[in-house]
């Protein structure tokens, strides 16, 4: 028992461990509390299956940046247009 409390059945969402169960502190998520794994559920995976779940969680992740790059390049261009629509707009009255 921690926190006087019994652990939670997680889920791991981030690279090689995604979608492995375990039980956690119940507290981390109320109070920002990170006490660590208390007890893996599921069995480790094999060895293959974590480097493809670390590879792909890169991938996504890369994508992800690229998402973020393109959409700050695209609002910055939009700003400038809405500038030129003013100025322009301006200038006809």
């Amino acid at each position: 028992m921690m926190h006087h409390q019994g652990p939670n059945m997680m889920v791991d969402f981030e690279g090689a461990l995604t979608g492995r169960r375990f039980l956690g502190c119940p507290v981390q998520q109320d109070e920002d509390v990170n006490c660590g794994v208390v007890e893996w559920v599921d069995a480790p995976w094999l060895e293959i299956l974590q480097r493809f779940l670390a590879r792909i969680c890169n991938i996504y992740h890369e994508q992800n940046l690229c998402r973020v790059k393109d959409k700050q390049a695209h609002e910055k261009e939009v700003g400038k247009l809405k500038k030129e629509i003013d100025f322009l707009s301006d200038s006809y009255n």
